[in-house]
């Protein structure tokens, strides 16, 4: 017999299978019940849709060793996604209610069910749709009928299935699908993990939820990671001050480049201004500067033009206004408006008595 190769694999196809469907429907409040290693919840969060992802599963040892995958890192401080997400992992069991996963849009049971004895099975169809009644449930687990097309497949699949149901008896809970098809040959087996998604038809009265809330809650909690976010007003403040103080340095660089003198050589330079009187550059304050303009400094890309955003001069003090700072892209999607952008680099720079531009001391004679 042929062995079957399943590209990629089988449990890559599951997760392919979820991320499918998240990607589709966008739910915000996910769970992964009997979550073990947390491979599927680290490659959840990285959805921006989700805001809350829950891990639940009956060994704790496996959550506190896998836990470290689902931390923020560096990165996430350095650059804070635009949504926020919290993960939490819980110790417990499937066959509990606790109200810590009332209300989510989708909650998975990857090969799970197979795991649980005949009566645990029982209360967990009960836990899993009258208590936590998610709006749309994704269960997976192996299909029996296939064992024939894996050579080194005795039994059950693993030593823990307390079952492996066939098609018929998976179907007895609802229409299914599945990932891992056979050989051409061996079409009448079926998917080697056959899937079952349910979706709720009804709407839960507030009275059901309040009800359920007041139960006690019986999980521990192994983790509890807050990402950053721009939702929170330090991460936010301090993503625009990174971005518009850097377009401001570059606006006043730019600026400035205009007083750098022309290089030219030596001989060219006695010969061709032997009998010149230096090039004065008088500002509106009446400062004389012997100074060369050079050509037209470059500009920053902007989607508005206008005179009164250009940066100018004021003796020994440059002014940056606000507004051509918020033209920028970036700065005017992460503000929304000019006051927010005034009020979060306030204290990070020196502003104008208006309000109006940012101020930078420059020594124009001590600076070329």
């Amino acid at each position: 017999m042929e062995p079957v190769v399943f590209k990629p694999p089988l449990y890559q196809q599951r997760y392919q299978f979820v991320k499918s469907y998240v990607d589709t429907y966008k739910p915000k409040k996910v769970a992964d019940l009997g979550c073990s290693e947390c491979a599927l919840l680290h490659t959840l969060r990285f959805w921006d849709c989700i805001e809350v992802l829950v891990g639940l599963d009956i060994d704790e040892d496996v959550l506190r060793r896998k836990m470290h995958t689902l931390t923020p890192l560096a990165a996430h401080y350095l650059e804070p996604s635009k949504t926020s997400l919290t993960v939490n992992l819980y110790q417990g069991s499937v066959t509990q209610k606790d109200p810590a996963l009332l209300g989510f849009d989708l909650i998975t049971c990857i090969e799970l069910i197979e795991h649980l004895k005949a009566d645990d099975l029982a209360d967990f169809r009960e836990v899993l749709f009258g208590f936590m009644a998610p709006f749309t449930v994704i269960i997976s687990t192996p299909n029996a009928e296939f064992n024939i097309l894996l050579p080194k497949c005795t039994g059950f699949r693993h030593p823990d299935h307390k079952f492996e149901w066939n098609r018929r008896e998976f179907q007895s809970w609802v229409e299914f699908t599945g990932v891992g098809e056979p050989l051409q040959d061996s079409k009448n087996v079926g998917f080697c993990s056959q899937i079952a998604v349910f979706t709720r038809n009804y709407t839960e009265s507030e009275e059901s939820l309040k009800r359920k809330m007041e139960y006690k809650s019986v999980y521990k909690t192994v983790l509890h990671a807050v990402y950053p976010s721009l939702q929170e007003e330090k991460y936010l403040r301090q993503a625009v001050q990174k971005v518009a103080l850097f377009h401001a340095y570059q606006i006043k660089a730019n600026f400035l480049q205009q007083f750098i003198p022309k290089e030219e050589n030596e001989e060219s330079h006695n010969t061709d201004t032997e009998d010149e009187e230096p090039h004065n550059t008088d500002n509106e304050h009446g400062h004389c500067m012997d100074l060369k303009l050079t050509s037209k400094w470059p500009t920053l890309p902007q989607t508005e033009q206008d005179e009164n955003m250009e940066p100018f001069l004021q003796g020994d003090t440059l002014y940056v206004p606000l507004q051509k700072i918020f033209c920028v892209p970036k700065v005017k999607e992460l503000c929304g408006n000019m006051d927010n952008l005034r009020t979060m680099i306030t204290g990070e720079a020196t502003l104008s008595t208006d309000g109006n531009a940012i101020l930078y001391h420059v020594d124009l004679e001590n600076s070329f």
